[in-house]
């Protein structure tokens, strides 16, 4: 009679862990489709409204139960997929480009969300670098304070880059073939350098100046409009564009360039 009691109390006893257990990956579940249908809605809703986006943002947590990241504040990690917003062939290239988002200790605050460490993997189509470069290049002209300046004040056109995966470096044309700069990137502490190979006009080498100019140009653009507080990891030449890898600590999404 005892030992029927017992297994009887031991059977009721596991049936309730199996429902908490089943409840638990319900809400577990649950809790990981509403986050990522935020995400979703946000990411979404801050693209600009000329751009059709193909696909939806994509939403990995990994194998850590959410539901504990709930009880603390912090997710232990989140993985972004995120699609191109850019606007294609328009004067001003608004949205941003397609970006891998990894990010580590994500606290949950829908005022200011935030991450222990953030890795951020992207590709710069040339027509964003010429975009960023065209808007650039006329104030790190004339910060240079070399008194030829004014000579090429007629030729900041901003025509094409070109990206040479076979070198690792870019050419930059500027006024229809007018003028050209190739540049090979560098990292140095977090922080692009561009060399410049060969600059030319009409066939004739351009003074040192200008290719620092465009260097200073490129380097204020990356930082302003792609790496805000962060460092650059990698910047790759890359058929059509270039790929980059960005690393910041105690990154706010709200400040993320990318």
């Amino acid at each position: 009679m005892t030992r029927t009691k017992s297994r009887r109390g031991l059977k009721f006893l596991l049936g309730i862990l199996a429902a908490l257990v089943a409840l638990f990956f319900l809400a577990e579940i649950s809790l990981r489709v509403f986050i990522a249908q935020q995400i979703k809605t946000s990411f979404l809703d801050s693209a600009p409204e000329s751009v059709t986006v193909e696909r939806e943002p994509k939403v990995y947590f990994g194998a850590q139960p959410v539901l504990f990241g709930l009880a603390t504040g912090k997710i232990h990690h989140i993985n972004l997929d995120l699609p191109s917003t850019l606007t294609p062939d328009s004067t001003y290239i608004a949205g941003t480009p397609s970006a891998k988002i990894n990010a580590t200790g994500f606290i949950l605050d829908p005022d200011d969300p935030r991450a222990d460490r953030v890795e951020v993997h992207t590709i710069l189509p040339q027509a964003v670098v010429r975009d960023m470069l065209q808007r650039e290049l006329g104030a790190s002209l004339e910060e240079s304070g070399d008194d030829s300046f004014p000579g090429y004040t007629q030729i900041l056109s901003v025509t094409n880059v070109q990206a040479n995966p076979d070198n690792s470096t870019f050419t930059i044309t500027f006024s229809n073939g007018a003028f050209a700069v190739e540049l090979r990137p560098n990292i140095q502490n977090g922080q692009p350098v561009f060399e410049a190979v060969s600059t030319e006009l009409l066939g004739r080498t351009l003074p040192d100046f200008f290719s620092d100019a465009v260097s200073v140009a490129l380097k204020r653009g990356l930082n302003d409009q792609v790496v805000g507080t962060m460092k650059i990891e990698r910047f790759d030449v890359v058929d059509g564009g270039f790929a980059v890898t960005i690393i910041g600590e105690n990154v706010h999404f709200n400040e993320l360039q990318v």
